[in-house]
């Protein structure tokens, strides 16, 4: 709801009445608000409901509202490189995603490998395959990944890794990131940005791919997922067309089953979501 902002603190403390709720989750945009639907459904006792406001400047409007104690609501937002700034709020009230942005909770290897058993319709896709797929692709694009954390660090303000994968894979059609295109485009920014915001990038993201992947751009990200499966159907004999949209929607009804069961992520969504309804 972009114009809510424009409302009184009065106006905007009384929304909840209207839905007939406990309180309204402000979040980005439209793609935020099944993902954090799944989680407070996990732990609501009473009505809520989901706002997106328009995108990440306009919830942090909200943020600045909510932890001032002018606003009795609940922000979740992406994290981005806030916890490497040191940004994040540390009002209950205010919570993060576990990684860059939703899309690094995901897709991860076991919604992966559910994905492309859907889209290839074959059982014989394994979690460790696309779990070594995943490593490798981040193990490759390892230098851009810091080099994007090390932008933030410095304000630098340059255009880093983006959010499409596909000038950095192999070919257009290849899932594999290509280590010379990695290293040409990294060569490119290294000059340009802070030394020592790349050296404290670096250690603060580490060598690690799970390290790697939590800090990836999450469109960046799932833009790679899209060429892995598509690849992947194609050596099932599949021709397949994925939108973005249908492989978003895939992977919210995956992460909707997860987030009850063994979804890797699971303790710090429903913790920081117990401790936000708690403190309402």
């Amino acid at each position: 709801m972009d114009d809510d902002a424009s409302y009184s603190d009065d106006a905007l403390n009384i929304r909840h009445a209207f839905f007939e709720a406990k309180t309204i989750v402000y979040v980005e945009g439209d793609d935020d608000v099944l993902f954090w639907q799944e989680i407070f459904s996990q732990v609501a006792d009473d009505a809520f409901e989901i706002e997106s406001v328009g995108g990440a400047p306009a919830l942090d409007a909200y943020i600045s509202k909510i932890d001032a104690g002018q606003l009795r609501a609940i922000a979740a937002r992406d994290a981005d490189f806030l916890p490497i700034l040191g940004n994040c709020k540390k009002n209950p009230k205010i919570i993060y995603t576990f990684g860059y942005s939703i899309e690094n909770s995901l897709y991860v290897s076991d919604s992966i490998a559910q994905l492309v058993r859907a889209w290839c319709k074959s059982p014989l896709v394994t979690v460790s395959d696309c779990g070594n797929w995943l490593e490798e692709f981040a193990a490759t694009v390892k230098p851009l990944v810091h080099l994007d954390a090390a932008n933030a660090i410095s304000f630098a303000g340059l255009p880093t890794i983006g959010d499409n994968c596909s000038r950095y894979m192999m070919d257009n059609n290849s899932p594999n990131a290509c280590p010379k295109k990695v290293n040409l485009a990294a060569s490119s920014i290294f000059a340009k940005i802070d030394p020592s915001a790349l050296a404290s990038a670096s250690a603060t993201i580490g060598t690690l791919p799970s390290d790697v992947l939590i800090h990836m751009r999450g469109h960046f990200l799932a833009s790679a997922v899209h060429q892995y499966i598509t690849k992947q159907a194609k050596n099932y004999g599949r021709k397949v067309s994925i939108s973005a949209e249908s492989l978003y929607a895939a992977a919210i009804m995956h992460f909707s089953g997860a987030l009850s069961l063994t979804h890797p992520h699971k303790n710090h969504y429903i913790s920081s979501a117990i401790s936000a309804w708690k403190a309402i």
